[in-house]
């Protein structure tokens, strides 16, 4: 799956072409795929304002238009990592249901909250309805113009009411936060002693974040708006290579032993015990790599496969009798199912490192998403090399090979050499002061 960036701003007015160069660089510094823009002012956007202001890939977009000089929405995305389904525009509030990589469809939601307190319960009552329609996976994102933490903000004055409102709708809906990396706050009253509040949020449901587990949301400097851009990472990180997991049920599996002993008894022709050990270990790991892919092979596929041919026998029987042979087939399928379940399982808990749940619990999906916050937890979101605050996945691997390498050092090339062979006498034959003494050495 390619990397695919959102990027969600309230960008306080696009009525002025100044601002439509401000917003232009910041979609070519971020190469998002899908935009949201807030608080846009516009009653009315056009196919040639959408190119102007965000480029040529994006062809297709919907919009809330504003009221009067105040609100309105853009959503806009490129066609060639997005397709639409259908979208819905409310007060507040923009939804499209995407379909990516050809299988996963989930709504999301471009969200612009009321200024004034009486309006909010109100709003909240929309985004209930937003859900109702927008059923499956939904990711929700915008200037909700609320917080439901007092942490949220940087002094005191905060509506504890609201607040608990927007708890218990968070709490409804079943949503959590993505977390923002590197900032506390989004917006900024811009004074000598400025109120610094979190009012730009992503949030999403459990359905949507097991699509996308790896993503990262980061913020962007304000530049012209009181708002920071937020560039929500879809699929951060790089792919390395594959790594090699002792499975705690490996040892149980026919072969398992067999298999070290063969490989721990093949010769090694190298003087170095301790070089002697780590080929013996490496070779052990790729032949242990190579037993369990042909032992137990990839499990959520064959989980996948078991379960859909079973579905085929199960539709069939309903019109014929099934033969001895598929009747064996199907009773053998729920048993290895079973077996399947069992290793998938084990292999969540082991990756979650949970270790107050008891064996044998069957909670896969808590050990799933527990797995997923550890790795975000461990997420190194930026490095900071003196002034250079490397924040993109190049640029962190770029400050990282530098200080390494000034930490290590080069390989230089030497101008002689000297040959330790020489400095050695050759070995003498000694096995003769073991022989018992003769009586002609007395």
């Amino acid at each position: 799956m390619a990397p695919c960036n959102v990027l969600i701003w309230i960008v306080r007015g696009l009525n002025d072409k100044t601002c439509w160069d401000a917003v232009h660089q910041t979609v070519q510094s971020c190469q998002p795929a899908l935009v949201c823009l807030q608080e846009t002012k516009l009653s009315h956007i056009s196919v040639h304002d959408v190119l102007s202001i965000l480029g040529q890939a994006f062809q297709s977009f919907v919009y809330l238009p504003a009221q009067e000089t105040r609100g309105g929405i853009l959503v806009a995305w490129r066609n060639e990592v997005f397709t639409t389904e259908c979208h819905c525009v409310l007060r507040h509030s923009v939804s499209v249901k995407f379909r990516t990589d050809g299988e996963n469809v989930w709504w999301f939601s471009g969200i612009y909250g009321p200024h004034l307190d009486a309006e909010k319960p109100a709003f909240l009552e929309e985004l209930r309805e937003v859900r109702s329609h927008c059923s499956g996976p939904w990711m929700l994102a915008g200037d909700f113009n609320m917080i439901y933490s007092a942490e949220d903000k940087n002094n005191d004055n905060v509506n504890r009411a609201l607040m608990g409102r927007f708890r218990r709708f968070v709490n409804d809906m079943e949503l959590k936060e993505i977390p923002l990396l590197g900032r506390r706050y989004t917006w900024s009253n811009e004074r000598a002693s400025p109120t610094l509040v979190k009012l730009d949020r992503v949030l999403c449901t459990g359905d949507w974040e097991d699509i996308y587990p790896d993503c990262v949301l980061q913020s962007h400097a304000t530049e012209m708006s009181d708002h920071c851009p937020l560039v929500l990472r879809l699929q951060d990180g790089v792919r390395g290579k594959r790594r090699f997991h002792f499975e705690i049920f490996l040892p149980q599996l026919p072969g398992f032993l067999d298999t070290v002993s063969n490989s721990w008894e093949e010769p090694v022709t190298n003087a170095s015990p301790l070089e002697r050990i780590s080929i013996k270990l490496k070779r052990l790991t790729r032949a242990l790599q190579s037993w369990s892919t042909k032992k137990v092979g990839h499990i959520k596929s064959q989980l996948a496969l078991a379960r859909e041919v079973l579905h085929r026998l199960e539709m069939a029987q309903d019109m014929r009798q099934l033969s001895s042979h598929e009747e064996w087939l199907r009773r053998e399928l729920k048993c290895h199912r079973l077996r399947l379940a069992s290793f998938e399982r084990s292999i969540a808990r082991l990756r979650s490192r949970v270790r107050y749940l008891k064996e044998g619990d069957a909670n896969t999906s808590f050990f799933h998403k527990q797995a997923t916050f550890r790795k975000r937890k461990n997420f190194m979101h930026k490095l900071i090399d003196g002034d250079r605050v490397a924040t993109s996945q190049e640029d962190k691997q770029e400050v990282m090979h530098i200080f390494y390498e000034n930490l290590i050092g080069k390989v230089v090339d030497r101008s002689f050499s000297l040959n330790l062979q020489s400095f050695h006498r050759a070995a003498s034959e000694l096995s003769m002061l073991d022989s018992p003494i003769t009586e002609e050495e007395v």
